[in-house]
């Protein structure tokens, strides 16, 4: 499955203006009361595949550390916020901050390409994820900090239309469509989700 999944990605590249992108597909009153009054930051999550062997690769998420002053103690994908002081683009910031989070080395991650950037509600984040195969020998390095833990779930399991919820909910007035999932104990829903459903939808359209 990842050889095809890299076939259907490799024509994607992060966007030179994700927020021009974004504004193109969110309704009107979202992007007037929303975006066009918030200072967005850039940011890179890494959304890394790993072969299990039974052609059906595994995703890598974290449980961020309930200490964080964003998203704490939710369910996210490894990467943190562009910068300008370190990061060429935000390919180097996804990379950078995978390894800070959870010592994922560059090499041993193969970038197979992007998906469309996506808001982080409340937070002030627009995010790009990078779509990445790990390497089978990858042996994981947790900052406790920022991680309290690390996991993998079948992506068959996001590909079940089934494990997908959606609802609304209403943030600074603004009434936003969210999208979660359910595996074992942990709830993943807000940014994450729609970066897992955004890809699902890519692979069986």
């Amino acid at each position: 499955m990842l050889n095809n999944i890299k076939q259907i990605f490799e024509d994607t590249h992060p966007y030179d203006d994700p927020t021009d992108k974004v504004i193109k597909r969110l309704p009107k009153e979202i992007v007037d009361n929303y975006i066009n009054k918030t200072k967005l930051r850039h940011a890179g999550v890494l959304f890394g595949l790993q072969d299990n062997g039974k052609n059906n690769p595994d995703l890598y998420l974290t449980k961020r550390s309930k200490q964080l002053k964003n998203h704490s103690g939710e369910i996210s994908l490894p990467g943190g916020t562009f910068d300008q002081d370190h990061d060429k683009n935000i390919i180097d910031t996804a990379l950078r901050e995978s390894e800070e989070e959870i010592g994922l080395q560059s090499e041993h991650a193969e970038i197979l390409g992007f998906i469309d950037p996506q808001i982080s509600l409340g937070s002030g984040f627009i995010v790009t994820p990078l779509v990445a195969r790990i390497d089978p020998s990858f042996t994981p390095k947790i900052n406790t900090y920022e991680v309290e833990k690390l996991f993998k779930v079948p992506l068959e399991f996001f590909l079940d239309q089934d494990n997908l919820s959606h609802e609304y909910r209403v943030f600074d007035g603004n009434k936003w469509s969210v999208y979660s999932y359910k595996y074992e104990e942990h709830y993943i829903w807000g940014l994450t989700a729609q970066i897992i459903r955004k890809f699902c939808k890519n692979l069986i359209q």
